[in-house]
C-alpha cells in the first residue's frame, strides 16, 4: 500500500483498490495511538481510513504536511466525495499455464539431448546425463533462492512495508513470528533470530513476500556458503550432463 499527498487531494494505492480523498472533506490526520508507523485520515463524517508508513519518521512528515493545509471547517459531505476505483489483480510472473508449458518443454528438450547424447556419444553417456541433474538441480535451485533471498532483504527494506512482529513460538530451529498487514490480516514470519520483537518489511502487493530488517552485512557469511554450495553442485551437475559435449 502506498499513500501520495498531490495538493488537494491524498491518494491511497492498494493491491486492489485506489482511494481518492479530496482534503477538503478530511477533518483530521494523525498517527495513530501506540502505533507510530500508521496514520488515521479522519473524514468530516467521521469515517476513518488507514495508512500503514514504512516508518515512524515517514508517518510524521505525511502528517505534517497534510495537516498545514487542511481547510477549516472541513465539507461535511465527507465520505461523499471521495472516489474509490477497482485496480486490475496484478498477474503472476508466471501462470499456471505458462508454468506447465515450460515444463514440458524442458522436459522434451532433456529426453531430445539425453537421446543425442546415446546416439553420438554411446549409451554410457546415459548414465551421467540422468544422475547429473540431482546436483545441477540443487545448484540451480541454491542460486535462485540466494538471488531472491537477497532481492527481498535490499529491495523490500526501502520500498516495503515495515512493522513489528512478535515471537509466538518456535518451528525446529527457527522462532515464529506475528503481526498484522496494513489490511488487518494475521501473517507469520519464520526467523532464525532469536528476540521477542524483530522488524519484517513486506510487499504489500505480495504480503506473503517479506523478510527481516536486518543489516545487509549480517548476510556476508550466509552468501559466501551458498555462494560456494551453489558453485559446487552446478560444476558437478554440468560436468555430468554437458561433459560429453563440451571441448
Amino acid at each position: 500500500m502506498t499513500a501520495t499527498f498531490l495538493g488537494d487531494t491524498v491518494v491511497i494505492e492498494r493491491a486492489e483498490e485506489r482511494i481518492t480523498i479530496p482534503l477538503r472533506v478530511i477533518r483530521a490526520i494523525r498517527a495513530a495511538e501506540g502505533r507510530s508507523r500508521t496514520v488515521e485520515i479522519t473524514l468530516a463524517d467521521a469515517v476513518v481510513h488507514t495508512i500503514a508508513a514504512n516508518n515512524p519518521t515517514a508517518a510524521a512528515t505525511f502528517v505534517a504536511a497534510v495537516a498545514a493545509v487542511l481547510p477549516t471547517p472541513p465539507d461535511e459531505r465527507g465520505s461523499a466525495l471521495v472516489r474509490t476505483e477497482a485496480r486490475p489483480a496484478s498477474s503472476p510472473l508466471f501462470s499456471s499455464r505458462r508454468t506447465r508449458f515450460l515444463f514440458v518443454v524442458t522436459v522434451v528438450t532433456y529426453v531430445a539431448y539425453a537421446g543425442y547424447l546415446t546416439v553420438v556419444h554411446g549409451p554410457s553417456t546415459l548414465f551421467g546425463a540422468v544422475f547429473g541433474l540431482f546436483p545441477l538441480s540443487l545448484g540451480v535451485v541454491g542460486a535462485i533462492q540466494t538471488a531472491r533471498h537477497l532481492y527481498d532483504k535490499a529491495v523490500l527494506r526501502r520500498r516495503g512495508v515495515i512493522v513489528q512482529a512478535r515471537t509466538t513460538g518456535g518451528f525446529g530451529k527457527r522462532s515464529v513470528y506475528a503481526f498484522k498487514d496494513a489490511d488487518g490480516t494475521s501473517r507469520k514470519y519464520r526467523s532464525r533470530m532469536n528476540a521477542d520483537v524483530i522488524e519484517v518489511a513486506y510487499d504489500p502487493v505480495n504480503p506473503k513476500r517479506m523478510a527481516s530488517v536486518t543489516p545487509l552485512l549480517l548476510e556476508i557469511p550466509r552468501m559466501i556458503l551458498m555462494t560456494l554450495f551453489t558453485a559446487l553442485f552446478v560444476a558437478v551437475g554440468v560436468g555430468a550432463v554437458f561433459g560429453p559435449v563440451l571441448p
